[in-house]
């Protein structure tokens, strides 16, 4: 599993770092995540990609 750092953590908390979406999202109801997940804890679905992969559109690169 990758995670963020602790620092990294405190600097986006304390808005020392610029916001930023977050690395990780779901294909199925498109919610962003810090790490990546086999299965979305929000929708169930499979379909979670680092989200520079993915286009404005949702179509994958």
């Amino acid at each position: 599993m990758v995670t963020m750092g602790v620092l990294e953590r405190a600097k986006r908390a304390s808005g020392l770092s610029k916001p930023e979406a977050l690395p990780y999202l779901c294909l199925g109801c498109e919610t962003q995540f810090d790490i990546q997940y086999h299965t979305c804890p929000v929708c169930g679905k499979y379909d979670i990609r680092r989200a520079k992969w993915v286009n404005a559109d949702g179509d994958r690169r």
